[in-house]
């Protein structure tokens, strides 16, 4: 009986396009490592995602439901402010805001790890005013939910570590709790699922991981790393998590990310674009003849 390696030797190894044109896979459908190996391309998977349409969906109900609950009016809220600070305020608010984005930039290499490139801008822009009006929709009413239920959940004995939860508690609605928990969950365990695939894809193949073979091996050890990693951070708690975290996770995000991306990425980004229009332009004209060619000897009559 031959061994599990003899039959290893003796077995006739297949190129991956091969295998994967059997599949009825195209070129696209497939990331290349070699000759033999493969990934898949994430947009085999369904894109029209349910659950992500219904996370969304019930934040905006519950920010809806928390503005109209509320004693007090939102613009009653933002009129005593304005009273109170005037325009005082305006420069830091907008300090916060770019601290904000830039926080949510730090995501940014994990998420060109799990994405592939768009075909051309006009991709790029329906992906962009997408993404906009469901981020400004969801934090606009998030932040009229607040205002309106400020005086209460500050007003909770030790603070507020999640102040919407605490708003779904007042309220009263036993389902709205239980459908916000679990919405948040979901959102936990999706950012942080998203966050370990970037870091494997990114950190797998670095130099230190060249005497491991096994490439599950390789992706185990980086994921095991990364949260044992958080959860070490997470025993400063949230409320610290959030105070001091994210502000310094927001400053590094506009230095790293921000900046270089309005600078440097704007030319890299315009010289990307030349090169690949004049590559496809050129491939568009070698082909033209033999488009042509193919009409003339395969013409196409009519009965």
């Amino acid at each position: 009986m031959l061994s599990d390696i003899e039959i290893a030797q003796a077995a006739e190894m297949k190129p991956i396009t091969e295998i994967a044109g059997k599949l009825g896979l195209q070129g696209e459908d497939i990331i290349p490592y070699g000759h033999y190996k493969a990934k898949l391309n994430h947009k085999l998977a369904k894109s029209d995602k349910p659950e992500g349409k219904l996370i969304l969906v019930t934040a905006i109900s519950i920010y809806v439901i928390g503005i109209f609950k509320s004693d007090s009016s939102i613009f009653s809220v933002l009129a005593a402010d304005f009273e109170t600070t005037g325009f005082m305020n305006m420069p830091k608010a907008i300090l916060n805001a770019f601290t904000y984005a830039g926080f949510q930039c730090v995501t940014l290499p994990t998420m060109i790890a799990c994405g592939t490139t768009m075909k051309n801008k006009a991709g790029c822009a329906k992906a962009m005013w997408i993404s906009f009006v469901m981020n400004a929709v969801a934090l606009v009413l998030s932040v009229f939910m607040l205002m309106s239920w400020q005086s209460v959940y500050t007003a909770v004995e030790g603070g507020s570590t999640i102040p919407t939860l605490t708003v779904c508690k007042i309220i009263g609605i036993p389902a709205m709790v239980a459908v916000y928990g679990t919405c948040l969950l979901l959102c936990l365990i999706s950012t942080g699922v998203t966050t370990i695939f970037g870091f494997v894809a990114r950190f797998e193949k670095l130099p230190v991981f060249s005497g491991i073979q096994s490439a599950p091996v390789r992706s185990a050890i980086v994921s095991a790393f990364i949260i044992v990693l958080s959860m070490t951070i997470s025993m400063a708690g949230l409320t610290n998590i959030i105070k001091y975290g994210y502000g310094y996770c927001g400053y590094l995000g506009i230095a790293v990310v921000v900046v270089p991306f309005l600078t440097v990425g704007v030319y890299k980004n315009r010289k990307y674009c030349k090169e690949h229009a004049f590559a496809n332009a050129n491939a568009e004209e070698e082909a033209a003849p033999a488009v042509r060619s193919s009409v003339r000897a395969n013409p196409v009559t009519a009965d």
